[in-house]
């Protein structure tokens, strides 16, 4: 089954026809795990694209859970309604993170993830699940399909093995699970397994978009995280080949416990801002950092710029990434990590 076709839907109209198909007295819901492998022969070091494979499995829900993931869907999208003037955007490695915007995300065959919605939940080519024993390795999202009326949309949120609980994860009696049976007063051991479900949703995949609730969680479901971090290595390989600056290690450090720089050296390698580094733009960011926040930028006698601290990390992913800004019209400044480039008319 193919997703409806049409001109581009404002966010309310979007999140109503969403709420519509959930809301309908003939909906059918599936539940759908979605586990990811690393594909055999591949290189650690390949591209994301090209590293892992995904597989879709479904598995039969009671009429509760049906209800339990129905009032999720409906109470997240009414939570968005209430919220009057919403738009939608096109997502971005980072934005101004305003309360009245929701992402949007066409599906990108340069994914791997999008494999799992093109060809295997579109065309109905899913296995099923036997127990969660087999799956709870492997665990990566989780899927709620939900379909009236010839109209159908994907809820996606991730997930992970911590959820799960089967009896043999490090043999019984060393983790166990116990229920307490009011007849008798007891604490006994639970062997059933189970997996836990909140009552949140991370992206909705609806006429032949994903609509972002989370983009935490949808970047991480898609594969994007690692994209970035891909991207961010580049960026640092990059850097070190120019041979200057003193310290580029202290940045590598730095990303590791810092998800903020980790998506700004991303953006700017989709920007490209890194490819220009050189002796010139050493003297513009010292000058730059100067006037905006009246620090000297440390520059070696060799005319290198030095990083010896977090701080100084800080300062200078910010002038790599333009964080400060003038505007064409007002000529006032800014500084926001955000922002595209856009091409002059003249």
């Amino acid at each position: 089954m193919l997703l409806n076709q049409g001109v581009r839907m404002t966010a309310i109209t979007k999140i109503n026809s969403i709420l519509d198909i959930v809301s309908s007295d003939n909906v059918e819901l599936n539940l759908y795990f979605i586990t990811r492998v690393n594909k055999e022969g591949v290189s650690a070091k390949a591209k994301v694209i090209d590293k892992y494979s995904f597989k879709t499995d479904r598995i039969d829900i009671s009429g509760d859970m049906q209800g339990f993931f129905k009032d999720t869907c409906k109470n997240q999208l009414n939570k968005v309604l209430s919220i009057t003037d919403y738009e939608l955007e096109e997502y971005s490695v980072i934005t101004d993170d305003l309360k009245n915007k929701l992402y949007t995300y066409a599906l990108n065959n340069a994914l791997s993830f999008s494999d799992v919605i093109t060809n295997q939940l579109l065309q109905n080519k899913v296995g099923s699940v036997a127990s969660l024993k087999d799956i709870k390795k492997k665990l990566w999202a989780y899927c709620i399909k939900i379909e009236a009326n010839n109209e159908v949309a994907f809820i996606f949120r991730k997930i992970s093995s911590g959820k799960v609980v089967t009896d043999d994860a490090q043999g019984f009696f060393s983790k166990i699970s116990a229920k307490f049976d009011t007849n008798d007063a007891e604490l006994k051991p639970v062997k059933e397994e189970s997996i836990s479900f909140d009552d949140k949703l991370d992206c909705i995949f609806y006429n032949n978009q994903f609509l972002i609730f989370a983009k935490s969680g949808f970047e991480k479901i898609v594969g994007l995280e690692e994209d970035f971090i891909e991207a961010a290595n580049e960026v640092i390989t990059s850097l070190q080949e120019t041979d200057l600056i003193e310290g580029v290690e202290h940045i590598s450090e730095n990303l590791k416990g810092s998800r903020a720089l980790l998506k700004t050296l991303a953006n700017i390698g989709k920007k490209g801002n890194h490819t220009t580094f050189d002796s010139d733009e050493i003297i513009k960011m010292k000058d730059t950092l100067k006037k905006f926040e009246n620090k000297e930028l440390k520059i070696s006698d060799a005319g290198k710029l030095i990083i010896e601290d977090k701080d100084d990390v800080s300062d200078f992913i910010k002038l790599l990434n333009d964080y400060y800004k003038q505007g064409v019209v007002t000529g006032k400044f800014y500084g926001t990590n955000s922002g595209q480039i856009i091409e002059s008319n003249n």
